[in-house]
């Protein structure tokens, strides 16, 4: 198993808002050899209710749907720069059909959702993401965070008011300064990138209920306990999720996992 998904209500919530799916298509090359890419989109809804649920499955349903229907049909090699602008036109397309939906239906009003969004691609992972759920990467060198949160308390350490540490206990921490769906449904401004990926790399994606509740040091311990060449990912995934419950769980948490083969 090299990827693995997992997502828990929590200790405190009523409903789950956030979503998430990973899955992976194989191919047989003409020299015989064969190639896997591996997919993995994660998103944690706002709005309350249906609203949150619906946001996040939508923005997951419209990424996949696009990622199959047209990457997976493609009959020539794509570049680099060619798979970011088809990203950023799926986000896009998510954006929009989900402020659509809002706006048509009163109870859904409102509603929004991160995403981080994610494919392998040879030996890079393609990044993208919107919002404050975040992306990791463990491997020989420690934990290292591949993005940076759209949030209040993420401009006022830009901006040098407060440390990264003391944004980690500030009680505008969870206030979001992009989102999908919610808005004017302008274009939303999207961070994408590649990130090189070694041996044995693990890539984590997870919503806030984790990285909100747990510190890095702690990430890293459990990381350390399991980490190796062919990574218990679903243990891992399970021991991530129970930590967060442990300090209260008090919102949903989602992780999202895959380890690199060369």
């Amino acid at each position: 198993m090299t990827f693995f998904t997992l997502s828990d209500i929590g200790k405190v919530r009523t409903n789950n808002e956030d979503y998430a799916e990973s899955f992976a298509y194989k191919l047989c090359n003409p020299d015989g050899s064969f190639s896997e890419t591996v997919v993995m989109l994660l998103c944690d809804g706002m709005g309350g209710g249906p609203a949150g649920e619906r946001a996040s499955y939508l923005a997951v349903e419209t990424m996949k749907t696009c990622i199959i229907q047209d990457i997976l049909t493609r009959t020539q090699e794509t570049s680099n720069s060619e798979y970011l602008e088809l990203f950023d036109k799926y986000i896009q397309k998510s954006h929009f059909n989900i402020y659509k939906e809002g706006i048509e239906d009163q109870k859904l009003y409102g509603m929004g959702t991160t995403i981080v969004a994610g494919m392998i691609l040879k030996d890079n992972l393609l990044l993208t993401h919107v919002g404050d759920s975040r992306a990791y990467c463990y491997g020989a060198n420690g934990l290292r965070q591949l993005t940076k949160d759209h949030s209040l308390v993420q401009q006022y350490v830009d901006e040098g008011k407060i440390t990264q540490e003391e944004a980690f206990y500030h009680p505008q921490k969870n206030i979001i300064t992009r989102v999908l769906g919610a808005g004017s449904g302008a274009p939303v401004k999207v961070d994408n990138k590649y990130v090189p990926l070694a041996n044995n790399d693990i890539v984590l994606f997870c919503t806030d209920g984790l990285c909100g509740v747990l510190e890095e040091p702690e990430i890293i311990e459990i990381f350390s306990r399991y980490y190796n060449d062919n990574t218990d990912l679903k243990a891992l995934a399970n021991h991530l999720i129970q930590a967060a419950c442990l300090k209260g769980g008090p919102d949903n948490v989602t992780v999202s996992l895959y380890q690199h083969k060369i």
